[in-house]
């Protein structure tokens, strides 16, 4: 144990001490330096107990496992996780490992169902949390991660990719403010975190806040220098701050409007009213002149 080398040199140092310390004090310090160092070793014990609990059996196929992961074999992996879990189904760490295996492999619902018995094993622990929000967030379930990721980083405010899966989680709920500063606070914690950068300008561009997304993308491209999708999305931005530079701005004061057209006017307007009074009179005129006369002709000689 880590502390051992420490014990020995304090008791190479009591040791030491008999030179000068005689009778009832040297047996007094003694007793005191020895009952503080077994309660510091039960207490080291106590909090080492869980790695200790695991079966050499257990341990041995969970390390085979892994190893199998490492080199691509996965279906060998899981054979191996299933093992391990059969000799020990109380430890949390092989359903934790299994269900990472199970989502390189797009087998979200198992591995869920070994994240959720993480929890349930682990409650305290916030890897379980996490790792079942990176799944939910995969699958699009948006509402269920961002409450997983909740739950990690309150347990665990540390853990940097956390908060940087946070805030692709509010990205895709459209709680910009909240995940711009997740990606922050991402970036605090580990400023060469590339794709912090990288998804903080994708959220930049959907703002249309070209000049900020370009700042974000030439810090990932250092990072990452001569990658190909940085670099093209950082060509796509600045061709758009160059398009939105050529269009002229609006005018400050507003065209004048057109005056209204004149409405339309039917048929009974004033001046075919008149002309059609006069010729009415006109033909009342003739009607009557055209009566008097036949009048005139019947009368007798």
């Amino acid at each position: 144990m880590g502390n051992e080398p420490l014990n020995l040199l304090a008791y190479n140092r009591l040791i030491a001490q008999k030179r000068i310390l005689t009778g009832d004090l040297m047996h007094t310090y003694l007793t005191k330096r020895v009952h503080c160092y077994v309660a510091v070793l039960s207490f080291a014990l106590a909090l080492a107990a869980p790695a200790f609990a695991v079966s050499q059996e257990a341990a041995k196929h969970g390390n085979q496992a892994n190893q199998l992961a490492q080199q691509g074999k996965y279906d060998d992996a899981l054979a191996e996780f299933a093992l391990a879990i059969k000799v020990d189904p109380k430890e949390p760490r092989f359903y934790l490992d299994r269900g990472r295996v199970y989502r390189i492999q797009n087998k979200f619902p198992e591995a869920t169902a070994d994240f959720n018995e993480v929890v349930t094993l682990d409650p305290a622990g916030d890897l379980g949390y996490f790792e079942r929000g990176k799944t939910e967030l995969a699958q699009n379930q948006y509402d269920p991660a961002l409450a997983d990721l909740n739950k990690a980083i309150e347990i665990n405010p540390s853990d940097v990719e956390a908060y940087y899966r946070r805030g692709l989680t509010e990205y895709h709920l459209r709680k910009f403010d909240d995940s711009l500063k997740d990606y922050g606070l991402t970036l605090e914690k580990d400023p060469t975190f590339s794709l912090a950068y990288e998804r903080r300008a994708d959220e930049y561009v959907t703002l249309r806040k070209f000049d900020l997304a370009q700042t974000d993308l030439e810090a990932a491209l250092r990072l990452k220098p001569g990658d190909a999708t940085i670099t093209h999305n950082l060509e796509y931005v600045k061709n758009s701050i160059a398009m939105a530079a050529m269009t002229p701005p609006p005018s400050a004061t507003p065209p004048p409007t057109p005056p209204p057209a004149p409405p339309t006017q039917g048929f009974f307007t004033p001046l075919n009213i008149g002309i059609g009074i006069a010729i009415l009179l006109v033909i009342i005129i003739v009607i009557v002149v055209v009566g008097l006369r036949s009048s005139g002709r019947n009368e007798p000689e």
